[in-house]
């Protein structure tokens, strides 16, 4: 005879267990920052794109000097399909402002929208087509991040534009879904600052309009969304210096850390560091 109260009391064990294995996985920081980054995806997906773009999958790599940048098909599943990468740099997130953040993502959504239905250059050049997008999409490729700057190159930067569809969804982002980054990387490295008058001034014109507190949102710098105290100061390296000893017989040269004896064997004399 079965025992209906046994088999009902594992089944209800097992729908508790799955309870919590639910509530787990959606809490986990990977789920919470990744979440963010798939909302603002799927967000400017719609609204700039046309719900165009494939989806993707997000990384934070922690690449020397972008805050970001877009992979083709670097992913490939057991199933045989292939995904997209963007990639998103922590170390420069957590001191950029959470539009730099937004303009970083849209960015690498124009390579992507490039890659599937344009013709793309060389690898990270930016060309007319990938630069006619972004003007369409409200961003403005620049160069040097301010007015005037080249459109195409190998590095390129970019700013919103004044009533531009970027800065509207930005905007409508903030407060129909309330975004923000939920984790920062504490170790964030101090950048040197790119606020110009000019630049100021373009944001400012950008962002006319906007209700005062979006704009504050918007122009926050990430780390203070925890606060402060939250964000370990960037770790004091000072910069590897060599010193340059030269022979004072036949005047050669070699470099090499401070304090160092060196003689030459053809002079027989000692090499004398020059400052």
């Amino acid at each position: 005879m079965i025992d209906n109260s046994n088999m009902q009391q594992e089944s209800k064990t097992k729908k508790q267990y799955r309870t919590i294995q639910d509530k787990t996985r959606a809490t986990t920081p990977t789920d919470e920052l990744y979440s963010a980054m798939q909302t603002a995806y799927q967000h400017f997906n719609t609204a700039l794109f046309d719900n165009s773009l494939p989806s993707i999958l997000f990384t934070t790599q922690r690449q020397h000097g972008v805050m970001g940048y877009f992979a083709p098909e670097r992913w490939t599943s057991t199933t045989g399909k292939h995904c997209h990468e963007i990639a998103i740099n922590p170390l420069y997130v957590g001191r950029a402002t959470l539009i730099e953040l937004m303009q970083t993502l849209v960015h690498e959504m124009v390579h992507c929208w490039q890659h599937c239905y344009g013709k793309p250059s060389r690898r990270a050049y930016h060309n007319q087509e990938w630069a006619k997008k972004m003007i369409a999409v409200g961003l403005m490729p620049s160069d040097t991040g301010e007015p005037g700057g080249k459109q195409v190159g190998q590095k390129m930067l970019d700013y919103p534009l004044a009533k531009g569809k970027f800065v509207i969804e930005s905007a409508r982002l903030l407060s129909e879904k309330t975004f923000t980054l939920p984790w920062i990387d504490r170790m964030a490295v101090n950048t040197a600052s790119t606020s110009t008058p000019a630049l100021d001034n373009t944001l400012t014109a950008a962002m006319s309009g906007l209700d005062e507190s979006l704009i504050a949102q918007l122009t926050a710098s990430l780390q203070s969304l925890p606060g402060n105290a939250l964000i370990a100061p960037p770790a004091n390296n000072p910069k590897k210096t060599k010193v340059k000893y030269t022979c004072p017989g036949c005047a050669i040269n070699v470099w090499g850390k401070g304090a160092l004896a060196i003689s030459c064997d053809n002079c027989q004399l000692t090499l004398l560091a020059v400052e």
